[in-house]
């Protein structure tokens, strides 16, 4: 598989998808948030919306992880993957940096740039395990589930998916549970994909899908970094132009 670079259209609308899905979410997130509109944003159909964005897009982030570590060299994927953990790491705590300007009380502490670069850091460890993945992820999600509305009397365990009392953040993907679906991914990746796609999604490649929809999939890091600062703007302007 060394050397091949032929990219997967089905894992680009895939994540296309999920970032559109994601845009549309803030949008009305935004409007709940700073505006104060009267959208239940934290409970019912849009929290199950929310949390089957961040799983679609979580399997993909793992799947393309275990498609990437393949294709590189055996001498140079540990660096590759370190290289881009930090990298991407980097920029959630530049999120960070911005959301506590934008809402100290709520910036974002753990977001999902922070988990898919602390993912990327630990994908050398995890990588060996193959399909074991299954297990593992899964324990990963079951521990999460049970962290969740627990608190500690602790500031440095909320990484981990235990929170402190009166936390906010305005994105929260701890690494458990959500570690563990990257890891449910990186499996699904190493049946999928590997030595060769497997033929039926050979034939979801082929499929005609959306040039934007394409673009958006290829992008999906930076739409992430980027989309926040676009909408704010927008519904800024929308809002205040009405008054």
């Amino acid at each position: 598989m060394y050397g091949t670079r032929e990219r997967y259209r089905e894992l680009d609308a895939l994540r296309g998808i999920a970032v559109l899905c994601m845009i549309a979410y803030h949008f009305f997130f935004d409007l709940a948030y700073f505006y104060g509109y009267d959208i239940p944003i934290y409970t019912g159909a849009w929290k199950l919306f929310a949390r089957g964005t961040g799983v679609l897009f979580l399997l993909v982030v793992g799947i393309c992880f275990m498609i990437s570590w393949e294709r590189t060299m055996k001498e140079k994927r540990i660096i590759k993957t370190l290289k881009r953990g930090m990298i991407i790491f980097s920029g959630g705590m530049i999120i960070s940096a911005v959301t506590w300007i934008i809402a100290p009380h709520a910036f974002v502490k753990f977001g999902i740039l922070h988990l898919i670069g602390i993912s990327a850091l630990l994908q050398p460890v995890f990588s060996v395990f193959k399909s074991w993945n299954v297990l593992i992820g899964l324990l990963f999600v079951i521990v999460g589930i049970s962290f969740t509305k627990k608190t500690v009397n602790s500031l440095l365990l909320f990484p981990f998916g235990l929170e402190y009392p009166g936390m906010q953040s305005l994105d929260y993907y701890p690494l458990f549970p959500w570690f563990g679906v990257i890891l449910l991914g990186m499996a699904l990746g190493q049946w999928l994909y590997r030595p060769m796609r497997h033929r039926v999604l050979t034939s979801l490649g082929s499929l005609a899908y959306p040039l934007p929809l394409l673009w958006c999939g290829r992008r999906a890091l930076l739409l992430y970094f980027f989309h926040q600062p676009v909408i704010l703007l927008f519904l800024r302007f929308l809002i205040y132009s009405h008054r």
